[in-house]
């Protein structure tokens, strides 16, 4: 899918996706738990920091009900409008804290970001309904690899930003410029948005009470959720341990850690080209399952690390980083695709909030978990193992339990993963060498 010939609206879509992109990294990406690391907040207060945004995204069960009376752009609008002014105080919060005392500036900002997630929560129920009335099923996979692409094309320019930033700016200072950059591109993101075709509500069917029992009767959407809350319940843990590993037990300053994530957002900016394509011949399905495998590689590298099996070296962070990218971009590409054929047209604002609702349960609860149990082994060693490297190898565990029921997802046009992987290894390169060969002859 080129964009030249994309309709203006999802132009302006793929707009708003790089410069919204600009703003949520930097409120809820590695700055954030950079300074609260900074104030000394303990890893289950890192835990509940990570924990709101998901959390909070159950409130698009009540959010959906509004749809009907704002409508999709309308809902949005008033939302990110509202959010980028709980970014803007952070930004103040931040400039403030060498006034203030630690415990002050955790709670200020843990309250404005939950206010940040809240308003989050109770809007964005209509931004998968909207996008998928606009984009045609036939070139869904298309268009959210060109999504992701230019997404993670994003991340990487902020995020080395935002590790210059804190680098020569290091502290208070630093964290409010990049607050500030934040809400600036926050208030862009609601004008950006502004520009995207509306669609009316009531192209779903007919709105009235909600009929959750019917919908979770939906046994392939039901299959789909129970899968989905398994996965991101284990992935929890990698959000919470990784910097704890690397300030805690390696010492790294705060300006490399800020940078590590560039790694696995060039490895997904690398290989979504190719998995765009291959998901609208292959499935989704298929997909899903070596996602899934690649992190349970992930975490296995990130245990090796934290136990002092592996070394801290450029080679062993490529393989951690790299895995993390692929499977982050495979499983994303496959299982936001799979979601908008799983999802059936009528009432489709409330299966994807009940959707969301239930990952939120999952992603919210998770992470806090994840977090005492690692405050609470503090200093536990056994069979070779320290705390973080056992919490890593019971994350894989969970990953490697999920491969098993995304066996049972429903997709009648997915081929197998044996053929997948062949699609995968042999004949996509083996198309892009015959393709680089013709290019070489034409010269």
């Amino acid at each position: 899918m080129s964009s030249p010939r994309l309709p203006a609206s999802l132009r302006w879509a793929l707009t708003f996706e790089v410069v919204n992109a600009c703003s949520w990294s930097g409120v809820i990406g590695a700055p954030l738990i950079l300074l609260l690391k900074s104030q000394g907040a303990s890893a289950t207060v890192l835990g509940a920091a990570l924990a709101l945004m998901p959390l909070t995204a159950a409130l698009q069960l009540v959010g959906a009900r509004w749809l009907p009376r704002f409508g999709y752009r309308g809902l949005m609008v008033r939302g990110w409008t509202a959010r980028t002014v709980m970014v803007g105080l952070m930004a103040v919060v931040a400039l403030a804290m060498p006034h203030l005392s630690p415990t002050t500036v955790i709670w200020l900002m843990l309250g404005l970001l939950a206010a940040f997630t809240v308003i989050r929560g109770l809007t964005s129920c209509a931004w998968m309904p909207w996008i998928t009335s606009l984009v045609p099923e036939d070139g869904r996979g298309r268009y959210l690899s060109w999504a992701a692409m230019l997404i993670q094309a994003t991340v990487i320019v902020c995020n080395l930003g935002f590790a210059v930033v804190l680098d020569l700016v290091p502290g208070p200072a630093g964290f409010a410029v990049i607050y500030t950059w934040a809400c600036l591109t926050g208030l862009a993101a609601a004008w950006t948005m502004n520009r995207i075709q509306d669609v009316p509500v009531s192209a779903e069917g007919a709105i009235g009470d909600v009929p959750w029992r019917a919908m979770l009767a939906h046994a392939p959407f039901t299959r789909f959720l129970i899968f989905n809350v398994l996965v991101f319940v284990a992935l929890a843990a990698l959000g919470v341990l990784w910097v704890p590993v690397l300030r805690d037990l390696h010492g790294q300053s705060d300006g490399f850690i800020a940078m590590l994530p560039v790694w696995a957002s060039v490895a997904q900016l690398v290989l979504l080209p190719l998995l765009g394509l291959l998901v609208e011949r292959s499935g989704s399905r298929p997909m899903i399952a070596v996602a899934l495998a690649t992190w349970v590689i992930h975490a296995g590298l990130w245990a090796g690390l934290a136990a002092g099996q592996l070394p801290l070296n450029w080679w062993t962070l490529l393989l951690i980083q790299g895995t993390a990218g692929a499977g982050a971009a495979a499983f994303n590409l496959a299982s936001q695709r799979l979601l908008m054929a799983t999802v059936p047209g009528q009432g489709r604002s409330h299966f994807f909030a009940l959707h969301s609702g239930a990952l939120a349960l999952g992603q919210g609860v998770a992470p806090v978990l994840w977090g005492l149990a690692l405050d609470g082994s503090a200093g536990w060693h056994g069979w070779g193992l320290n705390a973080h490297a056992a919490l890593y190898l019971a994350s894989a565990l969970l990953i490697a339990l999920s491969i098993l029921l995304s066996l049972r997802l429903s997709e009648p046009r997915a081929v197998s993963t044996a053929e997948f992987l062949s699609e995968l290894l042999v004949r996509s390169p083996r198309r892009a060498l015959a393709r680089l060969a013709a290019l070489v002859e034409g010269r």
